[in-house]
């Protein structure tokens, strides 16, 4: 071969050569520029930090960095970065045209550069302060002031009576308002968060409690301001006032439950739910805050466990006994008490109740009380206490035995109650709360099967029909009722200490103090009925009549007797009035 042949060809390789690694350097530039892009859109910083250059790294750490892009993000209230293809500039650098999509602002579009130091996979991103939004120049810090709108008024769920309007949040019925509007105030660090992302700036006053806290979302509106980068503005918009909001809540209910609790001592309340649309159609008292032992409505989940699990059946036959032998736990009053589970549970026989909590075990128990509520927060109640019961394997000696009738360490809410109330009501499944007016039904969850809230229905309405929750029937034509009575004893009123004098001094002393001692007491050491507190969960009708829906009630009644006597009057006239009567 000639050598001039020879010496041309390796002038051409070698050209090639060198055009193929230029190509393949300025593909990672692009792949180094388009990464950091996509990792920007996915909020992923600390990939972006990697992609910077030492100089970068040097002036900023990752923690400041991502400090400064996500509040350029946050000022601006962007929900969404959209960002086109990559570009390379005539000075070699890259540009990407980026939209970003805001709350507050509509959509924020412009050219961001990404300045590239270094060759091929040694190429990395120079970073300034301006690349933190589209729209920045050199030296520009971004700022926002916000205008709040007026907020909403709230309106009962007949779409007319305000129960808390304008400024001043002033209401048609302010006696009945006052159970369930709530305060206005600073948010709480939880709620502060969600309502950043809806524009409202920490320091604003918004809704702490009752509906204002749980509405907040409804009520606040569109917030409006001003976007600043140094002097200049980038963008603005007026504040939109939101349309009033028809709440769920009825004040017919309200008012009975007001009414009817008016002699209730403190830390008791009342909740009402539509078992369909899981509408809370009325509150009051401390119907979420307040944590008292549940007493025989637990039975609810105990005989609700043992039916599901095939230990018990309605026609199973219990022996006629005045105590649960071997746990020392009594009938209320000594009575004599057994015959079908129907029968039992219809007369609250501790002495089924405790043996069969016994039989299902600490695991199966607890893991029925989780699914009907126990030991979580309820969604959509910020403010609500959460209901408990020790996990099994924190249960010692008989604690299970005495769990199943709603002593020992458990606790609940009216709130709790009413929910387990409602999901039998509605065939075993557990309604989602709204505090909204809806005809929609629920979302769901299914806690037991439909077969096994059969049989509680059936149970349930045997109480009121031959048991200890007579006073609980509702008295409208061919409505019938269903539900469970429970007197949870606070201090023992049975055995050597049966002493009205020694149980009221021990109560005083301890307040909360909470004892294995029987379920349903005697008037003996309970002469002020402090000793004792009265529960009643109820259900009317038992079964969907037309268009009326089953709905579900739970009253507490702290320190006040036993449930059959003070509370189920309660559920009595609340489901009346809930039911049109």
């Amino acid at each position: 071969m000639p050598a001039i042949v020879a010496v041309l060809l390796l002038t051409v390789g070698i050209g090639a050569y060198l055009v193929l690694d230029a190509r393949a350097s300025r593909a990672a530039e692009r792949d180094l520029a388009a990464g950091y892009v996509r990792a920007w859109q996915q909020g992923d910083f600390s990939a972006m930090y990697g992609s910077l250059d030492a100089a970068s790294r040097s002036r900023v750490d990752e923690a400041r960095f991502t400090s400064v892009m996500r509040d350029a993000l946050s000022t601006a209230t962007v929900s969404r970065l959209a960002p086109g293809p990559v570009r390379r500039t005539e000075g070699g650098d890259f540009t990407v045209r980026v939209s970003a999509r805001t709350r507050l602002f509509d959509t924020l579009a412009g050219d961001v550069v990404l300045p590239v130091v270094g060759e091929g996979d040694d190429a990395r991103i120079r970073w300034s302060r301006r690349m933190a939004l589209p729209g920045l120049r050199t030296g520009e810090t971004l700022t926002r002031t916000t205008d709040l709108p007026p907020r909403a008024d709230i309106l009962a769920r007949d779409g007319k009576t305000v129960l808390a309007g304008g400024a001043d949040r002033t209401s048609d019925v302010p006696n009945i308002a006052s159970q369930v509007v709530g305060q206005l105030g600073t948010a709480t660090p939880v709620d502060a968060a969600q309502l950043k992302r809806l524009g409202v700036p920490a320091d604003a006053k918004v809704g702490v409690s009752g509906l204002e806290r749980i509405l907040n979302p409804q009520l606040v509106g569109t917030p409006g301001g001003t976007l600043k980068a140094g002097d200049r503005t980038l963008a603005r918009v007026e504040p939109r006032k939101a349309s009033a909001v028809r709440s769920s809540i009825s004040v017919g209910v309200v008012k009975a439950a007001v009414e009817a609790q008016s002699d209730a001592p403190d830390a008791s309340g009342t909740t009402v739910i539509d078992s369909r649309t899981g509408e809370v159609l009325g509150f009051q008292g401390s119907a979420w805050s307040a944590l008292q032992p549940p007493g025989s409505t637990m039975k609810i989940v105990t005989a609700a466990a043992a039916l599901e699990d095939g230990v018990a059946k309605t026609t199973t036959v219990y022996p006629r006994e005045t105590e649960a032998k071997g746990f020392g736990i009594q009938n209320s009053n000594g009575e004599v008490c057994g015959g079908t589970l129907v029968q039992s549970f219809a007369h609250s026989c501790n002495s089924v109740f405790v043996p069969m909590g016994a039989k299902l075990g600490a695991k199966r128990f607890v893991a029925m009380s989780e699914r009907f509520g126990f030991n979580r927060k309820t969604p959509g109640v910020p403010s609500a206490a959460v209901s408990t019961i020790p996990e099994a394997s924190a249960m010692v000696g008989s604690e299970v035995a005495s769990s199943a009738i709603g002593q020992g360490r458990v606790q609940a809410t009216s709130l709790q109650i009413a929910l387990m109330t409602a999901t039998i009501a509605n065939g075993g499944r557990q309604p989602e709360l709204t505090f909204l007016r809806t005809s929609r039904t629920a979302k769901t969850k299914r806690v037991v099967s439909a077969k096994t809230a059969a049989a509680m229905r059936q149970l349930m309405t045997a109480v009121i029909s031959d048991g200890t929750g007579e006073e609980a029937r509702v008295g409208l034509s061919g409505i019938t009722t269903a539900g469970k009575t429970g007197t949870a004893e606070l201090a023992s009123t049975q055995g050597p200490q049966c002493d009205a004098e020694a149980a009221a001094k021990a109560a005083a002393a301890q307040p909360d103090a909470v004892t294995e001692a029987p379920e349903p007491p005697s008037a003996c050491g309970n002469a002020d009925g402090k000793s004792t507190t009265a529960w009643m969960s109820a259900f009317a009708p038992t079964t969907k009549r037309g268009d009326v829906d089953p709905v579900a009630v739970g009253v507490l009644r702290a320190r006040n007797f036993q449930g059959g006597a003070t509370a189920a009057p309660v559920a009595r006239k609340v489901l009346t009035a809930a039911l049109g009567g």
